[in-house]
């Protein structure tokens, strides 16, 4: 019992020191509440969602993590998944940009429910020409930017209602003929607290040293997230559940902002998915859906989500993003 309340504490203690009613500096960055700090953060291709299943559901997704779907937002879900797990995602960005992201988790069965995983993701938004003050018009040449992110997972399940994640990531943004390399840390808590199925989940996601290309200084998009998720209606396996789920989120560079989600599972082999994120310039509702098989004892799933843009004087400025996920279990 004393151990579990050492848990409790710890996850508490997070809570405090992230709270947004702390002002906590960054050299000379406040991170006060109501201050939108735009500009102030750099690698902003690591704030963009990936998985399908997540951003269906507005990414209000912190809570809900049970599958690999976590691994990309709250690592400390990844427990609930019983052998090998793997996604493979794609995201149809603003302006042309493309994403690509892998991640697999493997549960070695440990006595303390450890498990082990890996990510991969390229970005690689529309290289633009290049211009010059005498050649306004372009000089043929294109200019090169792309980022990658390579992280790797340790989980583990220290009880039956909580769990705890950990993830290292490598990092690299090439703009134009410059690099910038570093690495960035992840945390992630997991808590069922014993009334019905309510879970409280959390994560801090890009936490790292200020990075610096050519004379500029930058933040990591730091961000900060904490959930409350939970079936209203059936329970988990049954032939229809609905799951509602909440998320306030604490980024570095901007206001509070909050995410809320909703997924309805129709004999466990149908899902549709809305959200809904408050306090964002572009996006506000998404819908998804997806279709889970299994055949011999392996789960296939597909998912796919859509982003509805906000318009600007009845014009919508971008194409909507579009994200696609496949993946399962063996």
């Amino acid at each position: 019992m004393k151990r579990y309340h050492i848990y409790i504490a710890a996850v508490l203690g997070l809570l405090l020191a992230a709270s947004p009613a702390v002002a906590v500096k960054w050299g000379g960055v406040t991170g006060d509440y109501g201050v939108k700090k735009v500009n102030y953060s750099g690698m902003q291709f690591l704030k963009i969602g990936q998985s399908a299943r997540a951003e269906g559901m507005g990414n209000a997704f912190v809570a809900v993590s049970d599958d690999i779907n976590a691994i990309f937002v709250n690592g400390a879900g990844l427990v609930h998944v019983e052998n090998v797990g793997y996604a493979l995602n794609y995201t149809r960005w603003l302006v042309g940009t493309d994403i690509y992201s892998v991640g697999a988790v493997w549960n070695t069965r440990s006595a303390r429910g450890e498990v082990l995983g890996l990510t991969v993701l390229s970005h690689q938004p529309d290289e633009p020409p290049e211009t010059t003050i005498y050649q306004p018009n372009g000089t043929g040449e294109k200019v090169k930017c792309n980022d990658i992110q390579v992280g790797f997972l340790y989980g583990i399940k220290f009880t039956d209602k909580f769990s705890f994640s950990a993830k290292f990531n490598y990092i690299q943004e090439t703009l134009y003929e410059r690099k910038t390399k570093g690495f960035t840390l992840d945390i992630g808590s997991y808590f069922y607290t014993g009334f019905r199925s309510l879970r409280v989940a959390m994560s801090f996601r890009n936490f790292g040293p200020d990075r610096k290309t050519g004379d500029y200084y930058y933040l990591m998009p730091l961000t900060y997230d904490i959930g409350l998720a939970g079936e209203v209606y059936g329970e988990k396996g049954d032939p229809a559940y609905l799951t509602i789920a909440g998320q306030s989120v604490f980024p570095v560079d901007y206001e509070q902002r909050y995410h809320l989600g909703a997924e309805l599972w129709l004999q466990n082999a149908v899902a549709l998915r809305a959200g809904w994120k408050w306090n964002y310039d572009l996006e506000q509702f998404t819908l998804g859906a997806g279709v889970k098989q299994s055949l011999q004892g392996k789960d296939f799933f597909v998912d796919v989500s859509y982003t509805l843009l906000k318009k600007e004087e009845s014009q919508t400025l971008f194409d909507a993003p579009i994200r696609v996920s496949v993946g399962g279990t063996f």
